[in-house]
């Protein structure tokens, strides 16, 4: 049977909620139960919220959870379609044929390594936005019986998905495969991988690099060369018009415990070929253009720090890191964090970036310790962090408008916004410290909200759910969900086709489960709801 904490990534409340104070209060408390595994209470809570409301929603949906995690399927099936009686597009639908499956004595693995099929549509299908699995490359099913299905052995946990700035082509990181794997956007074709590995014939991309900002190696190349190695490529961002696409590396193959520099590859788009790498800080998980193509800032998960570039020139031999590295508070030291999970061994651990579109201001995700870190472009100081957010702040993206900063956080499950000015303001008041600020406006998409990506016209936002195993759609103004849609098991990475039209998807699982593939989701409007994007 499956171990009841595990459906915890599921149990997710609706998007509405109880009429009744009484009730809303007795939820909340079932919820919270839940989440810390506290079964008898969190359904002692839920029974009690339905005894003051019998037609809140989001309690009858989480009931069926709470049976879910005790291991009751046919119970939570049941709960389930008393909630699509009264809400047939309702998110359950999504997981009462599991539900009935573990009832009849089904695997319980199934859910961890879930496929969906080429043709799943996302619900309601009346919504703005449909989405429908069009195409899919993946690494664990040899012999597809669907033609739009593709074998591609290249793909290797994917972690990121990267449309060309023309929207011809699409670059998609391998993460354990050490590759880039390009695609036709149009065609779904596969056109080739770039491999992230360095012989001695690579040594010219390096210019004589192999450290910046006195990085120290604490593990050695076999070879003796830092620079001979292989690298885990993470996210992509396009510079200079989308002529280079920058792939950061996670870390160096052997950098065992990522405590050395790991390094960044620009490739040029024209030839899909590295043209230069250079090395960064220990764990560079995230890279960002600034607006005017003047600076590039990469993220060190790994010790508190970013790096600014400037990208003022047009040839790649002429990028160069600013001499100040950007700090937020202090510099984590890398000694002792070998034999750690760097997962959590990272101190702030930031992630999501992206500059103000005035190109004057840098905002830091700090996934590990709540808030958002701001740096002021020019002179590189650290302004302070302003918080109030969920917890777990991971993706940052602000809208076409510049009005609003839109975010992901990840365990707490949210997208959130708040006004851009109003996060300015903060940060000019801080003064190296953190600011509490309010005025976040938020939709809970379920646990795992990992990368955030908006639509070209700004009107909706789709975000990979992980725990739910979703690309979830959200209005991008009124901040309601819109459309859900299953997709292959543990979803991190999303990108959006310049014209708005696709939404490329990849998995890369978890625990040696789920992952391998990167779906194709193609977009579209309602009859009567305005364009996809």
């Amino acid at each position: 049977m499956m171990g009841w904490w595990l459906a915890l990534a599921w149990a997710e409340p609706g998007v509405d909620r109880c009429a009744k104070v009484e009730a809303q209060a007795a939820y909340q408390e079932g919820y919270a139960a839940l989440q810390q595994r506290h079964t008898e209470t969190a359904g002692a809570a839920l029974a009690r919220c339905l005894e003051f409301e019998p037609t809140c929603t989001p309690c009858r949906y989480e009931l069926g959870w709470n049976h879910w995690a005790r291991g009751e399927f046919a119970q939570a099936a049941s709960v389930w379609e008393v909630v699509l009686g009264a809400h047939p597009s309702h998110a359950a639908s999504q997981w009462i044929d599991a539900a009935r499956t573990r009832a009849a004595g089904g695997d319980v693995e199934e859910v961890r390594t879930l496929r969906v099929p080429i043709g799943q549509r996302s619900t309601p299908q009346e919504g703005p936005v449909q989405l429908t699995l069009v195409a899919r490359f993946q690494n664990y099913d040899a012999a597809p019986t669907h033609s739009a299905d593709h074998h591609d052995t290249d793909i290797y946990s994917p972690k990121s998905a990267r449309f060309s700035a023309d929207g011809k082509k699409v670059y998609v990181n391998s993460l354990e495969g050490y590759k880039t794997v390009v695609y036709d956007a149009g065609a779904h074709t596969k056109l080739r991988a770039i491999r992230h590995v360095f012989t001695q014939e690579d040594r010219p991309l390096f210019g004589g690099q192999s450290t910046v900002f006195g990085y120290a190696y604490n593990r050695r190349s076999p070879g003796g060369d830092p620079n001979l190695f292989s690298g885990k490529p993470v996210e992509s961002a396009l510079s200079h018009e989308g002529r280079y696409l920058w792939v950061p590396y996670y870390r160096r193959d052997y950098d065992v415990g990522a405590t050395s520099p790991s390094a960044v590859a620009v490739i040029d788009t024209r030839t899909d070929a590295i043209v230069r790498v250079m090395p960064t800080g220990p764990i560079p998980k995230y890279v960002a253009i600034a607006p005017d193509g003047k600076s590039a800032a990469i993220a060190h998960w790994g010790d508190n720090t970013v790096a600014l570039l400037d990208l003022s020139s047009s040839e790649v031999d002429g990028f160069r890191y600013r001499p100040e590295r950007l700090v937020v508070e202090r510099v984590l030291p890398q000694a002792g964090l070998a034999g750690q999970n760097r997962d959590g061994a990272c101190g702030h651990c930031l992630r999501g970036t992206v500059f103000t579109p005035d190109s004057e201001v840098l905002l830091v995700a700090r996934m590990g310790t709540g808030g958002v870190a701001g740096f002021d472009v020019k002179t590189g100081r650290y302004l302070g962090t302003v918080t109030g957010e969920r917890p777990t702040p991971r993706h940052l993206v602000v809208d076409p408008t510049g009005e609003w900063l839109y975010f992901t956080s990840n365990r707490s499950g949210y997208v959130s916004r708040i006004r851009l000015a109003t996060v300015r303001q903060g940060l000019v008041g801080a003064e190296g410290k953190t600011v509490h600020l309010k005025g976040f406006e938020e939709v809970r998409v379920g646990s795992g909200a990992r990368t955030l990506v908006m639509a070209p016209n700004g009107r909706h936002l789709f975000v990979a759910v992980n725990g739910r195993m979703e690309i979830v759609a959200v209005d991008a103004s009124t901040m309601d969900v819109v459309a859900r849609v299953r997709t292959d098991a543990y979803p991190v990475g999303l990108a959006i086709s310049p014209d708005g039209s696709q939404v490329w998807v990849t998995a890369q699982g978890r625990s040696g489960k789920g992952g391998n593939s990167v779906s194709v989701y193609r977009v579209e409007a309602s009859a009567s709801g305005p364009p996809p994007g």
